[in-house]
């Protein structure tokens, strides 16, 4: 057998049912994938939720928070812990980098139920929510009604009731969360004055409830054992609960002297109100609103859940309220579907680009449409192996065929040209095709596993910068595969099936143009030929100026500004604003109507939403955030029309008409899953064992932040800390407490039941568990004077004015306390101006965090920069990884060290070419552009691979050296570079690429496209004079194998 194309040769029947069989199986794998725009980049995250009514941050953090963090840490592949003690609660996140996401919660359930126990009995009572969280917000939905035509509470209580389980039950949806309103809970409304005429405490009304509201388990009158006789046994119920607003307001408090009784009503009032007051919501129109946040589970597929959800919105609308009205205000599905099908664009014009370039240079329809039909061979075979990976169909798997498009028909353009030349010269088709296949058939098995080979350290990297190169290695090694046994089988057949001398010419104006090209190409091989002489006669010229260019090419990898992942437009902006420290709801509000009639004057906004009361993860009557939907992409044109435009023209107005709050508008992160907003962000730790007061700890951060700002290199550099905060501390007298026989913890618990509101017990109304919750009413707690007028009773049943025993004083505090890797941390978020790289955005604040902070801070990078940290580590192991697996293979392949190396100098050519590509577009190098260094290893390597072979082989057959190179390098002159024209035609698309995630395609395709032509054209010079000047060394060392 002369080669391993021979069976297939003989065999033609066969061979295309090889073919149809790689079809088939490529489209049922197409059929069975899920669709998505970029696979889960971000590690699980477990979040666990803990509730402490009216606790302070300090007291949070050390009666909650680092008793739970204790117990959770250490947990089997948890990558990171943080966590956020703030007033009345406390949120622990912990990400882990391994293990199956939903062991990984039932793992940490597991220990929080170990912990309870240690816990202050208010939080246990409540119960610890343990759940797999994610910072993936898919979708907000606006809800809204005309003024005045329902109760302020009607629309909380109708979502939670009649829509939450329903969107939650959704397949995908891993938390629904309401905005701008908190769940119904019955609302004992207490007045002092009331209290203090009837001789009752707070306390006298919690026992009430307590004695009063149980549940009730009677059993059955006549239940076994019984006497011989009984026939009857009857179940007895009882209804224990408290049910309604009137069974509420009848609860005796006591008895009467004169035999009545005393109720709840009065002494008080009973509402069914919210569970929390301090949040308010609108939409852009002023109206008042709520909303629903929607959030993506770890690993669900965002179009899938999008439309999951849209169809149960669409199945529930009939039943909505009369005046309910929805709006979509965020839906990252929308994103997503554009991305692909921009990309999908991408790919097409890539197929159509290279198959045209086949038509035009080849000179014949039917030359062409051989090695074209190894575009969909190859394309729709890797879906097979994408199918078999567990993997979606993503954007970067399309990258990764975009990429391929332009690669998979060089094999089969080599074997085509070469058979058909043969045949224009007097050979027998099938003749023709085993003489060209005994000669090429090994480099194209050279060529196709040095492109797979330099992909295979790829599938060995771990964490997020593995699952972000996988898929392109993935789809690029799929179709380089299918391609090549297109290439060995159905290419060689159909060759000499169907070629014939002169057949299958192109029509008139076409064959004009085909016939100028490829006498162009006859032209510029006579001049390549010239110019070829001269140079291999100036060996050592060309040895400086080689490592000339090396020394360049690495001074500019050195210098070159890097990043990790390209901001895109996603149509989305987000916002924050905080208030001086202690302001009302009522000021927010204010505030947030004004901040909407700005951003209401923004013709590019089509809906939003605003909030007062929470803001990205924070809550405090002093704070709110805002999301704003653009209009689509194709009606923003003009480039002062994109999100990150509107971004920062936004900021500055705000800045400019708005001076009581602080306002931030950002954009979403490209990557979802690490955060909540778009730029750097960072942890600063205090490492010093507690000798830092949490006020000093802040000035650091702020010297930071200044210090950060001065660099010039930031937009913004800021922290949400603040540690001026004001409140009040109360402040007991113990001994006069002793004196006056008061219980320390109880008179405690009753300034906090009437100040901060209790919890007692929960009910049952309306299909829904409802909380009760006890409380002094809104007028009788708005002053100091209100905390100090309260009666507390003794333990002999006096009561006592806490006027008599507490002082407040007012003083500073944080508003919460973060901590992170369990040490007390702040967090910093930073936007690097435009032209600044997230790269050297990075290296300035390291510097930073060096100058400021000395050995008691720490600064740890978290979210998406710390991945751009791991992969600038990862990417350049990996590309040297690369370069040795294709040096060692190709040291197998040719039984020789030297041929590889000579082969390989086209890999730092082609990086010279990628970079000048980079510095022209002002772009970073990327993950993307990196990837895309990946694939000119083997790209650069497949040049060098088709001189060398047939070079070897003319010396092997007894022709001189210098005869033998030169030769080689004009014969295989014009496939080299059609094979490079039809791959920089693939690769136009990504360069030129506009709209949606475009930013991510013109960075791949700058590096490919440009360091492609460059080490093209260069590698032509380069190799042969290289190869004269090693052999000609080699064979003066060594004569004797030489003339072996």
């Amino acid at each position: 057998m002369r080669s391993i194309s021979q069976p297939f040769l003989r065999r033609p029947v066969f061979t295309i049912v090889c073919s149809l069989l790689i079809l088939l199986a490529g489209l049922t794998a197409l059929v069975g994938l899920g669709v998505e725009d970029l696979p889960q980049l971000a590690p699980t995250r477990v979040s666990v939720s803990a509730t402490f009514p009216a606790a302070s941050p300090e007291v949070v953090e050390q009666s909650v928070t680092a008793v739970l963090e204790q117990q959770l840490n250490g947990l089997e592949g948890l990558e990171s812990i943080s966590s956020s003690s703030r007033q009345g609660g406390a949120t622990i996140s912990l990400r882990f980098s391994e293990g199956n996401p939903e062991l990984n919660a039932i793992k940490v359930q597991n220990e929080v139920t170990l912990a309870t126990r240690r816990l202050p009995q208010a939080v246990s009572r409540q119960g610890l929510r343990v759940r797999r969280s994610s910072d993936d917000l898919l979708m907000i939905l606006g809800f809204s009604h005309p003024p005045d035509q329902y109760v302020p509470t009607f629309l909380g209580g109708w979502l939670d009731q009649a829509l939450r389980d329903a969107l939650l039950s959704t397949p995908g949806v891993g938390d629904v969360r309401i905005f701008g309103t908190t769940e119904l809970s019955f609302r004992l409304w207490l007045d002092p004055e009331r209290l203090k005429q009837t001789n009752l405490t707070m306390g006298d009304v919690s026992r009430a409830l307590a004695e009063q509201n149980v549940l009730a388990a009677i059993g059955s009158i006549g239940a076994a054992p019984a006497p011989e006789g009984q026939l009857i046994a009857l179940p007895v119920e009882a209804e224990g609960r408290l049910r309604s607003q009137a069974e509420f307001e009848n609860l005796v408090l006591r008895r009467l002297d004169n035999g009545g009784v005393l109720r709840l009503k009065d002494v008080g009032r009973v509402s069914l109100g919210q569970r929390n007051y301090g949040r308010q919501a609108m939409n852009l129109q002023g109206e008042r609103s709520v909303a629903v946040g929607l959030y993506q589970r770890d690993g669900a597929n965002a179009l899938a859940v999008s439309q999951a959800v849209k169809q149960s919105l669409r199945r529930l609308e009939p039943s909505f309220p009369p005046g309910v009205e929805l709006s979509l205000i965020v839906d990252v599905a929308d994103t997503v579907q554009a991305n692909l099908d921009r990309t999908l664009g991408t790919l097409r014009d890539a197929v159509v680009l290279v198959l045209l370039v086949l038509v035009l240079f080849l000179g014949r329809w039917r030359l062409a449409m051989i090695p074209g039909l190894a575009v969909p061979v190859a394309l729709i075979g890797s879906l097979v192996l994408v199918r078999i990976s567990g993997s979606n169909l993503n954007s970067l798997i399309l990258f990764g065929l975009v990429l391929a498009t332009g690669i998979v028909v060089d094999d089969a353009i080599v074997v085509s040209e070469d058979i058909a030349g043969r045949i224009e010269r007097g050979d027998a088709p099938q003749q023709a095709a085993e003489d060209a296949m005994a000669e090429l058939s090994g480099a194209v098995l050279a060529t196709s596993l040095v492109l797979a080979a330099v992909f295979i350290p790829v599938l060995l990297i771990p964490g997020s910068v593995g699952r972000l190169y996988q898929p392109i290695a993935l789809a690029i090694s799929g179709a380089i595969l299918f391609s090549t046994i297109n290439a060995l089988s159905f290419t060689p057949m159909a060759c000499a099936r169907v070629l014939g001398p002169g057949g299958g010419r192109l029509p008139g104006p076409i064959r004009r143009l085909s016939r100028w090209m490829r006498d162009g190409m006859g032209i510029l091989q006579g001049s390549y030929e010239r110019l070829l002489r001269q140079w291999l006669r100036r060996g050592r010229l060309v040895a400086i100026l080689l490592v000339v260019g090396l020394g360049l090419t690495a001074a500019g990898l050195t210098s070159m500004p890097t990043a990790f992942i390209p901001d895109e437009d996603q149509g989305q902006i987000r916002g924050y604003f905080t208030l001086p420290e202690g302001a009302s709801l009522e000021r927010t509000v204010a505030v947030m109507d004004r901040i909407r009639e700005v951003v209401n004057e923004e013709p590019t906004i089509r809906t939003g939403n605003f909030y007062a009361g929470s803001s990205f993860g924070q809550s405090g009557e002093d704070r709110g955030s805002f999301y704003l939907r653009l209009q689509p992409l194709k009606d923003r044109p003009s480039s002062d029309q994109s999100s990150d435009a509107v971004k920062r023209r936004l900021n500055r107005t705000l800045r400019e008409r708005i001076d009581t709050a602080r306002v931030v508008v950002t954009t979403p992160p490209t990557v979802r899953g690490f955060s909540s907003e778009s730029g750097l962000s960072l942890e600063l730790m205090d490492r010093s064992g507690g000798q830092l007061s949490l006020e000093q700890f802040g000035a650091v951060a702020e010297q930071f932040v200044t210090t950060a700002q001065a660099t010039g290199r930031f937009e913004r550099v800021s922290t949400r800390f603040d540690a001026s905060a004001p409140r009040w501390r109360l402040e007991l007298d113990r001994d006069l407490m002793a004196g006056l026989d008061l219980d320390y913890g109880a008179t405690l618990r009753e300034i906090g039941t009437a100040i901060g509101g209790r919890y007692i017990d929960d009910t049952y109304e309306g299909g829904r568990i409802r909380s009760i919750v006890l409380q002094l009413d809104g007028r009788d707690r708005r002053n100091p004077q209100d905390l100090t007028g309260l009666m507390v009773r003794n333990r002999t049943g006096d009561l006592i004015s806490v006027e008599n025993i507490a002082r407040l004083n007012l003083e500073e505090g944080a508003n919460s306390i973060r901590h992170y890797g369990i040490n007390r941390a702040i967090r910093v978020t930073a936007i690097p101006n435009q032209g600044v790289s997230s790269g050297q955005a990075i290296d300035a604040l390291e510097l930073v965090g060096n100058q400021v902070g000395g050995s008691n801070i720490s600064l740890a990078f978290t979210g998406l920069a710390r991945e751009e940290q791991r992969a600038e580590q990862i990417t350049w192991v990996l590309f040297g990884l690369g370069v040795v697996v294709v040096y060692l293979l190709l040291a197998a392949l040719y039984e020789s060290f030297l041929d590889p190396l000579i082969i390989l100098l086209t890999v730092p050519i082609a990086l010279m070419g990628a970079l000048i590509g980079l510095k022209l577009r002002g772009l970073p190098l990327d993950v993307y552009g990196q990837m895309g260094l990946l694939v000119l290893v083997s790209l650069a390597a497949k040049n060098g691979i088709l001189i060398v072979e047939f070079a070897n082989q003319r010396l092997a057959a007894g022709i001189k050296l210098s005869d033998a190179i030169l030769g080689a390098a004009v014969n295989r002159m014009r496939p080299i570079l059609l094979t490079a024209v039809t791959s920089l035609a693939g690769f136009l698309p990504l360069l030129l690429a506009q709209g949606t995630g475009s930013a991510s395609r013109i960075s791949i395709g700058t590096v490919v496209f440009s360091g492609l032509l460059v080490s093209s054209w260069l590698s032509l010079f380069v190799i042969p004079a290289v190869y004269l000047l090693l052999k000609r060394q080699t064979q003066k060392s060594h004569p004797a194998v030489a003339n072996s």
